[in-house]
């Protein structure tokens, strides 16, 4: 779920990641599952074409996976005190840097790009979940593009800037997404369960939908329905989307928009107040989803049905 920027100033993310490397940025997104951070996401920034040689990371067991948004001219690494590589990244290089390794950085040219922080801690509880083997590291070739975290990443700076407060059980399917993604492609993280494979039990899925039903207008997260589920949110997740072909946030999206359907066809309550009855927080991203849905605005689908 999201918390304040400043809730956690602990890890080696958001301003004390920038103030480090002296950049513009801060802590845009935070995942935390079971009451712990799992995956903090910081925007960074900056104009400067030359950043000298930053200072050893004291170290701490967690992982930094930095993806460029834009090209940067050279980026070297230092760790331990050794360079383990310089060059130039385009935009979509990923790299990735055990901060165990009292890393150090250099950047030279404008600078854009997303840093991803995972806790050790994140990734063995995601590990035991799955019925799998402890990660024991992370890695990823800079020679290689990553479509699906190019894919993930746009699509979540689009939704805090669009859907953060709006649709909580979308942005934490994203932030469970990545960690599941850096867990299986980066660490190499092999299931060994069979129940997982199936989707949810009758009862559990009766129970999902009859809470998303009745809290259309809350701000619903998995890790919540999950434990009404008594499944993990990884677990409820996957299960969810066998068991009925859509994701939860899909679902849950799809229900806001069928109550605005009957609430603009048997009341003349305004748009207004339908979208914060159905969940939508304003009128203006209710307009978006609904148009995005139904191919027409909510004020034009009204007054079809009105006139016919």
């Amino acid at each position: 779920m999201i918390e304040d920027a400043d809730s956690s100033l602990d890890g080696f993310f958001g301003r004390r990641l920038s103030k480090h490397l002296g950049m513009e940025g801060d802590c845009v997104y935070q995942f935390n599952r079971r009451g712990k951070l799992a995956l903090a996401v910081t925007r960074l920034t900056c104009d400067h074409f030359i950043r000298e040689r930053t200072a050893p990371i004291p170290p701490e067991p967690a992982f930094s996976i930095l993806y460029q948004l834009g090209d940067l001219e050279r980026h070297s690494c230092w760790l331990g005190g050794r360079k383990r590589y310089s060059g130039s990244f385009s935009a979509g290089t990923v790299s990735v840097i055990d901060l165990r390794d009292n890393p150090q950085c250099e950047f030279r040219g404008p600078f854009d790009a997303v840093q991803y922080y995972i806790p050790r801690r994140a990734l063995d509880d995601f590990a035991y979940e799955n019925d799998a083997k402890p990660i024991s590291t992370l890695k990823w070739s800079r020679e290689r593009r990553d479509p699906y975290l190019s894919t993930l990443s746009s699509i979540l700076l689009t939704a805090l800037d669009e859907e953060r407060e709006t649709n909580q059980l979308f942005v934490d399917q994203i932030g469970l997404s990545l960690l599941a993604h850096f867990a299986q492609t980066y660490g190499d993280l092999r299931s060994n369960e069979g129940l997982q494979e199936g989707g949810l039990a009758p009862w559990q899925e009766r129970r999902a939908k009859d809470i998303m039903r009745v809290r259309l207008a809350s701000s619903l997260t998995i890790a919540d329905i999950a434990a009404e589920c008594k499944l993990t949110p990884s677990h409820f997740a996957r299960s969810f989307r066998r068991s009925t072909g859509v994701a939860p946030h899909e679902y849950l999206s799809q229900r806001r928009i069928d109550e605005a359907k009957r609430l603009m066809t048997t009341t003349k309550l305004p748009l207004a107040d339908i979208a914060l009855i159905c969940g939508f927080g304003d009128q203006s991203y209710f307009t978006r989803v609904f148009s995005r849905n139904v191919g027409a605005s909510p004020g034009a689908w009204r007054r079809a049905r009105s006139e016919g």
